[in-house]
């Protein structure tokens, strides 16, 4: 079974992604892969968007690249075109190389701009409030509130309602404590098909 891990910045994706892990699950966390993907595309990359983007090692300087492209939709979506095929191709390798019969969980935040949940049986949202996301944005990120919002704008587009009429969706809320969250998990769990 896959099961995709969706939800907004900050909404608290990755602490359900390691409380899954902790519970046996695989997970994948496409950020990470992300970064691979983006150092492997350094050289297309900096003729697109200029070479401001790498650091002094030719690797990708994330924060660069994303002060580029978030502020302007053309130029995230050119990101996208180039990063999510390269990304479909590592996803879909790594899957093949884990042992049959395993749950993966795909960690994503671009879940369905991607469109990485059609690889998906069901899709796990995590939902927070607003203020909560951007509480734990100003005190992970240490970016500026400008930078923040923007990167919020450019996922205001994404809502759990997208996937409900493409596949089975169950939601999360995450506004609370650790402890909450990790009690509705386990609860989520327990409803999970056998197959698992």
């Amino acid at each position: 079974m896959i099961i995709g891990l969706a939800g907004k910045s900050c909404s608290g994706k990755n602490a359900v992604a390691e409380y899954l892990a902790g519970k046996g699950f695989e997970t994948v966390d496409m950020d990470l892969m992300a970064h691979d993907v983006l150092n492997s595309l350094g050289a297309r990359l900096s003729a697109e968007f200029g070479s401001s983007i790498l650091d002094s090692d030719d690797a990708v300087d994330r924060r660069a690249l994303g002060s580029i492209v978030f502020p302007d939709p053309e130029k995230l979506k050119k990101l996208e075109d180039i990063l999510y095929p390269e990304l479909h191709k590592k996803l879909e390798s790594h899957i093949q190389s884990l042992p049959e019969g395993k749950t993966v969980v795909v960690n994503a935040a671009a879940l369905e701009k991607g469109e990485f949940w059609k690889s998906c049986d069901r899709v796990l949202w995590v939902q927070a409030p607003f203020a909560v996301r951007l509480f734990r944005a100003l005190k992970r990120d240490r970016r500026s509130l400008k930078n923040i919002l923007q990167r919020f704008a450019s996922q205001k587009q994404l809502k759990s309602q997208y996937f409900f009429s493409r596949v089975d969706t169950s939601i999360i809320r995450n506004g609370s404590t650790l402890r909450v969250m990790r009690r509705r998990v386990d609860k989520w769990i327990e409803r999970l098909p056998s197959e698992r």
